[in-house]
């Protein structure tokens, strides 16, 4: 995860689709891919069940089921 951010760091898009990124890292390395990632410019849209990604964001859908 932390190379796929590398990369994404280098290429700069202006948006990028993250799916689970965080999941092996701490909340230091969290708080440096996003920031960073907000410093280049790059919007992100995150799919995630960490709720401290949620003040990286402008907008927040959760999607809540319930098994029948």
């Amino acid at each position: 995860q932390r190379i796929a951010m590398a990369r994404l760091f280098y290429h700069k898009p202006k948006y990028a689709i993250l799916d689970e990124c965080t999941s092996s890292v701490g909340m230091d390395i969290e708080k440096i891919m996003y920031t960073h990632s907000q410093d280049l410019g790059i919007s992100l849209i995150t799919v995630s069940h960490r709720p401290t990604l949620w003040k990286y964001h402008n907008w927040i859908l959760q999607v809540k089921y319930k098994l029948i």
